[in-house]
């Protein structure tokens, strides 16, 4: 009897095991989603909030997010990021992943014709 039970237990645990093969430890999965640390985007500054350290964006599509181009608020990582950029400015940027709020932050961003600022 004995036997029988370790034996059913033996297969039990090797079915569980199975049936989690290949599925992530708990965890990992956001570890993954946050291993690609920014994206890129492009468009033209709306307005600019240094107050309230935020930059309105009309951007081009972000791929890498499966974001259409749209109009958008962003926080910037630093306030350093907005010096020397203004409404009607085409810029370039690059988005990273804020770890306290988990939403997208600007943390480089490059007006047209001028040398990036960012927090790298």
């Amino acid at each position: 009897m004995k036997k029988q039970i370790w034996i059913i237990g033996l297969f039990l645990s090797g079915a569980i095991l199975s049936a989690f093969a290949g599925q992530p430890i708990a965890g990992t999965e956001m570890q993954a989603k946050t291993a690609q640390a920014s994206h890129q985007g492009a468009g033209k500054v709306v307005s600019v909030n240094k107050a309230m350290l935020t930059i309105k964006l009309a951007h081009e599509a972000i791929e890498s997010l499966g974001w259409s181009r749209m109009m958008m608020d962003f926080k910037v990582a630093d306030a350093a990021l907005l010096e020397g950029v203004k409404a009607g400015d085409a810029v370039t940027f690059e988005l990273g992943e804020d770890a306290k709020t988990g939403y997208w932050q600007i943390t480089r961003i490059m007006p047209h014709g001028t040398k990036p600022t960012g927090t790298r």
